[in-house]
């Protein structure tokens, strides 16, 4: 099995911690519950977000 390595700055990788905890925490207090949630999933699928 061929494990693929990217390289990236330290910073961009504290942004993606940063970002996958605060993930995290909105899907533990029912973010995933939302009105607009299938929305944004669906956004996201089609790489339209941020």
């Amino acid at each position: 099995m061929d494990v693929k390595m990217v390289t990236i700055t330290e910073s961009e990788y504290q942004r993606l911690l940063r970002d996958s905890d605060k993930l995290g925490c909105l899907e533990a207090c029912g973010v995933d519950n939302w009105g607009g949630w299938d929305d944004a999933m669906e956004m996201f699928a089609e790489g339209e977000g941020a």
